[in-house]
């Protein structure tokens, strides 16, 4: 019998992993062809996300504010004309110019905003728009004159004041504290799911797929970086419907029937619309062609759609993965299976900062069942996987 312990905290994403990664899935929609040849393109991130995500990096950088972040510097001239610059700290320079856009942005009603967003939408509410259109319209003013220069920097540093105020607020440090607790909760329960199949088999082959609905190439590029929602909440309605009839025919299916367990992870994203990442495992001793099953699935995913289902099989792409905890783990391969517990971080995390409106009441992740347990025929080996930051 083989016994795994795998801390909650191996494999976890520093906050600027995570932006990151965000940034990247974003801006990348994955096609699939109907001969099965997978492609991906990259595009624009769509206002809004990109948006709150540069909120997200003023509040981790407001945690530790050292205050002002912006001076008034009068530059040397030699036509002896007096002109003045905003002079930003080191660690705000290209901050300070993505957040600008932010200062006017009006929220929308299709999001649910995370608490880093909710304390943005709290300040700007307290500042006028006269002077929200000063903060977001620097590269308009005169830098020959003083008072409007100064005018920007006090503004600017009145925000962030008020935004590190907040932020350091027990109501809003509770908030966040209560949201970790779900993030930690749900990362448990994947590393508890895995710990248990690979103590059971010994060996887990690990799938990954992203299931989604069609789309045709003209629709992607038109709505990546949108500012409106291009698709509706049917598309929702019908993507949970036809999952529930993909799960309910496993029974009746030899090889679906063989997945030990699996994890959904349900998102929204203005180019892809609607999708699903899910992780399916199978005991690594029954089942070894990772791609082939994954293909397997891919078809039965088409079928159940009426051919309106589209895939992405990430297994076909495990050389391109910086961190790959896909295909076959071994009970001894400690640093892959922290690699699968970094995705793991990843999907549990990147939902809490904004999500679709449609998706808030709904159950985006979901987990499989634990696997009962085998009976003890051998050695027991214990392994622990050390934590990972």
């Amino acid at each position: 019998m083989i016994k795994l312990q795998l801390h909650d905290t191996a494999g976890t994403f520093s906050l600027e992993e995570q932006i990151a990664l965000l940034r990247s899935d974003l801006s990348l929609t994955a096609i699939t062809a109907p001969d099965g040849t997978q492609s991906q393109f990259r595009h624009a991130i769509d206002h809004e996300a990109d948006v709150c995500l540069n909120i997200i990096e003023v509040i981790a950088k407001c945690e530790k504010l050292q205050s002002p972040i912006v001076k008034l510097v009068k530059e040397k001239s030699p036509f002896f004309t007096e002109r003045y610059r905003v002079h930003c700290s080191p660690a705000w320079v290209s901050l300070e110019e993505k957040v600008r856009s932010a200062f006017l942005h009006q929220f929308s009603a299709s999001y649910f905003y995370g608490e880093e967003v909710k304390a943005w939408m709290l300040v700007q509410s307290q500042f006028s728009p006269l002077e929200l259109e000063v903060l977001a319209h620097v590269s308009s003013i005169d830098y020959r004159n003083k008072e409007n220069v100064q005018n920007y920097i006090d503004l600017f540093n009145l925000f962030t004041s008020r935004l590190a105020k907040h932020i350091q607020s027990s109501e809003y440090k509770k908030k966040i504290r209560d949201r970790n607790l779900v993030k930690k909760a749900n990362k448990h329960a994947c590393i508890e799911l895995f710990s248990q199949l690979i103590a059971k088999f010994a060996r887990v082959l690990v799938i990954r797929i992203d299931f989604s609905l069609k789309r045709d190439m003209d629709t992607i590029l038109k709505h990546a970086s949108s500012m409106t929602v291009p698709y509706s909440r049917h598309d929702l309605v019908y993507l949970k419907r036809s999952m529930k009839k993909f799960k309910n025919n496993w029974r009746n299916n030899k090889l679906l029937n063989d997945i030990e367990g699996f994890i959904f992870q349900y998102e929204y994203s203005h180019a892809t619309g609607f999708h699903i990442h899910a992780y399916f495992f199978y005991d690594g001793g029954k089942h070894r062609e990772d791609i082939s099953i994954a293909q397997y699935i891919s078809d039965y995913w088409k079928k159940i759609t009426g051919n309106q289902g589209s895939t992405y099989i990430c297994n076909m792409a495990k050389d391109q993965y910086k961190y790959c905890g896909i295909g076959m783990i071994h009970y001894s391969d400690i640093e892959k299976q922290k690699f699968l517990i970094k995705t793991f971080d990843y999907i549990v995390k990147a939902e809490q900062l904004f999500v679709f409106s449609e998706l808030k009441n709904f159950k985006r992740f979901q987990r499989s069942e634990l696997p009962k347990p085998k009976a003890n025929t051998g050695r027991s080996r214990t392994l622990i996987a050390t934590n990972s930051q």
